[in-house]
């Protein structure tokens, strides 16, 4: 999900200015057309077109004409350093009243001032341009050394395919065949230095990882690396400068103590023989994990990113290692979040990106005999949560944006006649695009949701956040866990549930005290087990909840008593439906399974006789966990428009008899609802109606003028 590149807060500020008359509501209109071209179309451009325009018609609305002028700078600087300063001094000359435009112009001026030297490369001009847009774009790939080709995964049916940089053509190099007939696919790749082979991630048949090499003039996959476990994992981080070896993470759970285990090897091309580099990482997270492992150009250091305290993103560093594994050196010791994005050609430096100024930026180290060389340099301010891809051996670097976006919209609905009362609209305006998992507190009052922030190959940052219906205010809890998600109420509004992962690893069910943000686990299971849901009973004292394993093909319903501390299988539960919601009178559970043929069925708390309500037919495993109405007489539920596609459509079906009504109300990916205790609001996550497309850029020219390989 891609960060914001503004201050939501500042914004709602300014746009209730805005709405204060009608001229400027207009102008409030031409600031979120610009907003929309500049994050969501990725079209700069145009956005600093419509920008202008409003600078033109409105100077008078100062406060929106301030932030429009800022934006413009924001555009230019993502295209490049090129009239960037000139348009963020104006927000400084122009606007003085205007605190928060002028803070934030300031804080770019200073970053593009501390950097501009380093983009002194000669006579070539620094560039910055997006090489790859639109719904088909996947960024797990690399770019080819040669700079001609980019590999990533074609996800209409999970091939690995690569695509042509100078035509734009597109080609697959495997042929599974349709999701209908196998469920295997590719996922990350790179490409040997050759730029003729890719080694790739492979989920196969058997729900296992391996590592497969193919050619993209003989398209024949060889198996490289094969997992033995389901809990294994294997990725391919990067070849051997003599296209010899794969530097490769493996990460397992040590079966004799439930050890999680990550070590860094090399695998021979020709043998498939592992070679172990490093077994043992001094970390303090249990979670998280080392990553970003990439080789020097010379072959003799490999540079990567630790994580050095327990929570997400609180502080990662960067190391080097000798090829040989003797020798680690730290290049990298600061309190921010430092990752690996790539060495240069030339060996000399390494390109990393660090949260050290407030934003995610691009930085440069000067590296020699595997030593830091002065201090790091500014390349590029504002690059964003960017995934990279790869460095040609001209020295661009390409590199991914993720889209994806999610917030949260609450939609009106008469409980009556099932007919939307009010479009669906987003509820939580803070840090829009990383907003999920809304769940209505049981007087109404309140909203819980899940905040995200994300960062490049890194297990992202949480907030419990509980907004305010009545003042609109948010406010932010942080549980003391790795990760967690799927906030639920206790019926007495004092504590939420969530389904998460201890510090220790252990995954399960915790309860988090509003007021403190304390955590204390409700109950706990074994790693390699999914909580798929859980649910409150109406009075509190006991709470229902599913398991199974990772694959969904098993699966049993529990029932957890607080007053005796003991867990019950509930009698008679279906192994195949994870997915269920408790009706409002606490009587009966509403059931979904995952199989192509789904089935709406309901069965009582205490267990027994099940009952369906209706079925139909849908490709995929996605999860269309149902939703009790508030007067319980129906059961809301999701529905693909179309196979394998994004667009899914809202329906209801009565209890009693069993009638399917399609509601008015299509969205990308909605998912999780909540019913208002009213009836006549849900809450749920989407990504809109018009998502947000992942990207790809290429960055030219960027580097010092004696280390750009000419």
């Amino acid at each position: 999900m891609k960060t914001r590149l503004i201050v939501f807060a500042a914004i709602a500020a300014v746009l209730a200015l805005a709405l204060s008359s009608a001229g400027q509501q207009s102008a409030e209109q031409l600031y979120k057309s610009g907003l929309y071209e500049e994050e969501v179309g990725g079209n700069l451009q145009k956005a600093i077109g419509i920008y202008q325009d409003l600078l033109k018609r409105f100077p008078d609305s100062r406060s929106i004409a301030a932030m429009a002028q800022l934006h413009i700078g924001l555009c230019h600087q993502k295209l490049g350093m090129k009239d960037a300063e000139k348009a963020f001094q104006k927000v400084v000359d122009n606007y003085p009243e205007q605190s928060e435009a002028v803070r934030e112009a300031k804080e770019k001026l200073s970053l593009l001032l501390g950097s501009r030297s380093l983009m002194k490369t000669g006579d070539a001009e620094f560039k910055l341009r997006q090489v790859w847009a639109g719904p088909e774009v996947d960024i797990l790939g690399a770019v080819s050394p040669d700079g001609r080709y980019l590999s990533f995964v074609d996800w209409v049916t999970g091939d690995l395919a690569i695509r042509e940089l100078a035509t734009g053509k597109n080609r697959r190099l495997t042929n599974k065949g349709p999701w209908t007939k196998s469920p295997e696919f590719a996922l990350f790749s790179k490409w040997a230095p050759d730029s003729q082979r890719i080694v790739y991630q492979w989920w196969t048949k058997d729900e296992t990882y391996e590592l497969r090499i193919i050619d993209i003039n003989d398209p024949s996959p060889r198996v490289l690396y094969r997992n033995q476990g389901k809990e294994d994992y294997v990725h391919p981080f990067d070849w051997s400068s003599d296209g010899r070896s794969i530097l490769a993470g493996f990460y397992r759970v040590e079966n004799s103590s439930a050890e999680e285990i990550s070590q860094l090897g090399l695998i021979s091309v020709t043998e498939g023989s592992v070679k172990a580099l490093k077994t043992h990482f001094e970390i303090q997270s249990a979670i998280l994990k080392p990553w970003g492992f990439v080789f020097s150009p010379d072959g003799k250091y490999i540079a990567y990113d630790i994580p050095q305290e327990n929570e997400a993103d609180e502080k990662r560093d960067i190391f080097l290692l000798s090829v040989d594994g003797g020798t680690e050196i730290p290049l990298i010791e600061h309190p921010a979040v430092d990752t690996v994005i790539a060495w240069t050609p030339d060996s000399k430096g390494l390109l990393f990106n660090s949260d050290r100024t407030g934003t995610q930026d691009a930085w440069f180290i000067r590296i020699a005999e595997g030593k830091p060389q002065g201090n790091p340099e500014l390349i590029k301010p504002g690059v964003g949560p960017i995934l990279p891809m790869g460095i040609t051996s001209q020295g661009a670097l390409f590199y991914g944006l993720p889209g994806n976006a999610t917030d949260v919209y609450v939609i009106g609905i008469d409980p009556q006649t099932g007919k939307v009362s009010s479009p669906a609209k987003k509820a939580v305006l803070l840090n829009e695009g990383h907003n999920a998992n809304p769940d209505y507190s049981p007087d109404g009052k309140h909203l819980a949701y899940i905040f995200t922030s994300s960062m490049p190959a890194i297990r992202a940052r949480q907030v419990l956040g509980i907004l305010s219906l009545e003042t609109g205010r948010v406010r932010e809890l942080h549980p003391d866990l790795a990760t967690f998600n799927y906030p639920l109420w206790a019926p007495d509004g004092r504590t939420i549930s969530v389904e998460g992962t201890g510090k220790d690893g252990r995954p399960g069910i915790y309860r988090v005290d509003v007021q403190t943000s304390d955590v204390v686990p409700i109950m706990l299971i074994d790693k390699g087990t999914l909580v798929y849901s859980h649910r409150w009973s109406k009075d509190g004292k006991v709470m229902f909840y599913s398991t199974g394993d990772r694959a969904g093909k098993t699966g049993s319903f529990f029932v957890h008593n607080f007053e005796t501390g003991q867990d019950e299988r509930i009698t008679g539960s279906p192994s195949n439906a994870h997915f269920f919601d408790i009706s409002p009178d606490g009587k009966w559970l509403a059931l979904a399974n995952r199989e192509r043929n789904r089935v709406i069925k309901i069965m009582p708390t205490s267990g027994g006789d099940i009952r369906e309500i209706c079925s139909f037919e849908q490709e995929g495993d996605d999860s269309i966990t149902p939703a009790w109405s508030a007067d319980g007489r129906h059961i809301y539920f999701r529905k693909l428009q179309e196979p394998m596609g994004n667009m899914w459509d809202l329906y209801r079906v009565s209890v009693d008899r069993g009638e399917v009504q399609k509601l008015d109300l299509s969205m990308v990916r909605f998912r999780y609802m909540s019913v208002h205790p009213d009836g006549r609001h849900i809450a749920f996550s989407s990504m809109g109606a018009n998502p947000e497309q992942s990207q790809v850029w290429v960055m030219e020219n960027f580097l010092p003028a004696d280390k750009a390989k000419k």
